[in-house]
C-alpha cells in the first residue's frame, strides 16, 4: 500500500503494527482549530483560554484514537478467522486495517464487517453517558466523542463499497449466490447509491458530497474488479503463467552490464543468483542513481517477495497490485524456476475476456 511507505510505526497492539502517515498532522492541525474556533456543542471556544486549547487538541487525537479502535476491531476478529493482517495506517481521511484477504465465508465476512461499526457505536453509547454525569470541558469532550462515532458507525454502514456496509451486504447476498454475483451486485447497489448522492451533491452545491459519492463509486469500483479479477485467475497457478526461462545476473555483475540488459531485453528487473539460489532482486529503481561500475550486490534488494508454482495466480495479481511491484521470482525447493510479470497476467486476463466473448458469441 502506498501509504506505508511514509508511514511511522508508533505502536504494536496484539500482533498488529500501528502506524501514522505524515498527512495525519494535516488533519490534527485542521480539527483542532475547528474545535478551538467553534462554541458549544461541538468545540470549546467558551472555555478559558488554556482548557481550549487543551481540550481542543485532546479531541482531535481522539477522534484518531476512535478510528484506531474501530480499525482495531475489523482486524481482531479478522485474526479469529485466519486472516493476516499486515498493519494499521491512520491518515488523512481516517485510518484502514490491511488484510491479506478477507474470507469469502459470509457469515465469517459479515462478523468481521461489522465488527468496526459496533465498536464505534459502543463508544458513542459510553461517550454519551459520561457526557450526561460530567461537566464542563470534560462533558463538552465526550459529547463530541458520541457525536463523531455515531456518525462514523453510520457513515460505515452505508451499503457501499469500501465501507463496511458494503461488505455487510455482499455477505448477505452471497448466502443464495456466489461471492462473485454477490460482489457485483452488492458493488452496482454501490455505485447508484454514488450517483444518487452526486446528483445531490451537484444541484445541491454540496462539495463534500460529490467528494463522498466519487469516492464510494470509485471503491466500488475497485472491489468490482478485484473479485473479476480473482474469477478469471483462479483457473489457473503460478506455474501455468510464469515464464520459465529467466535472465539472471549474478551478485558480481556490474550496474553497467544491467543496464545494457535491459535495453537488449526490455524488462526492468532481474534476479540475482548465486549457487543456484535467489540472493536478491535488482531492478531500474535500484540502479537509478548507481555508478555504472558498481556491483550489483551493492545496490540489489535483498528481501525478495517469492512465490512457488503451485500458488494461484491470483496471488500474483494481489501483490503486485498492494506493493506495486512490475514481477516475483518463482522459487522451486530453494531454486528459482521462473518468473511472473505483470505484463503475463494481463496477457492472459485478455486471452480469457477474448474467450468468454467468443464463447457469448458461439451461444
Amino acid at each position: 500500500m502506498i501509504f506505508m511507505d511514509a508511514s511511522l510505526r508508533i505502536a504494536r497492539i496484539a500482533g498488529i503494527d500501528v502506524m501514522i502517515h505524515w498527512s495525519l498532522f494535516i488533519i490534527l492541525f485542521v480539527l483542532s482549530s475547528y474545535f478551538y474556533v467553534t462554541s458549544s456543542p461541538f468545540g470549546f471556544a467558551n472555555l478559558a483560554e488554556f482548557e481550549r486549547i487543551v481540550f481542543s487538541v485532546l479531541a482531535s487525537v481522539f477522534v484518531f484514537v476512535a478510528v484506531l479502535l474501530h480499525e482495531l476491531a475489523h482486524s481482531l476478529v479478522a485474526m479469529r478467522y485466519g486472516v493476516k493482517v499486515r498493519g494499521i495506517v491512520l491518515f488523512i481521511f481516517g485510518g484502514v486495517a490491511m488484510m491479506e484477504k478477507i474470507p469469502k465465508n459470509p457469515k465469517e465476512e459479515l462478523a468481521i464487517a461489522l465488527a468496526g461499526p459496533l465498536t464505534s457505536l459502543l463508544i458513542a453509547l459510553l461517550s454519551f453517558f459520561a457526557a450526561l454525569i460530567t461537566a464542563g470541558g470534560i462533558s463538552m469532550f465526550f459529547l463530541i466523542s458520541a457525536y463523531f462515532n455515531a456518525i462514523l458507525a453510520g457513515f460505515n454502514l452505508i451499503p457501499a463499497f469500501p465501507m463496511d456496509g458494503g461488505r455487510v451486504l455482499r455477505s448477505l447476498i452471497a448466502r443464495r449466490t456466489s461471492y462473485g454475483k454477490a460482489t457485483k451486485t452488492a458493488a452496482g447497489i454501490g455505485k447508484a447509491i454514488a450517483v444518487a448522492m452526486g446528483i445531490i451533491g451537484f444541484f445541491g452545491l454540496n462539495i463534500w458530497l460529490l467528494l463522498i459519492a466519487l469516492f464510494i463509486y470509485l471503491g466500488a469500483s475497485e472491489e468490482e474488479k478485484i473479485v473479476t479479477a480473482e474469477d478469471l485467475f483462479s483457473r489457473f497457478s503460478i506455474g501455468d503463467i510464469m515464464t520459465r526461462t529467466v535472465i539472471s545476473v549474478s551478485p558480481e555483475t556490474k550496474v553497467g552490464e544491467v543496464i545494457d540488459l535491459m535495453f537488449r531485453y526490455k524488462h526492468l528487473g532481474y534476479p540475482v543468483v548465486k549457487d543456484g539460489e535467489l540472493v536478491g532482486i535488482v531492478t531500474l529503481k535500484d540502479i537509478m542513481h548507481a555508478d555504472p561500475n558498481a556491483k550489483v550486490e551493492d545496490v540489489m534488494t535483498k528481501e525478495v517477495i517469492t512465490l512457488k508454482p503451485e500458488d494461484p495466480a491470483f496471488e500474483a495479481f494481489r501483490i503486485m497490485s498492494e506493493r506495486d511491484i512490475g514481477r516475483i521470482p518463482v522459487v522451486e525447493n530453494g531454486k528459482i524456476a521462473g518468473i511472473v510479470s505483470r505484463s503475463d497476467l494481463m496477457k492472459i486476463r485478455e486471452l480469457l475476456e477474448f474467450s468468454e466473448v467468443l464463447e457469448w458469441k458461439r451461444s
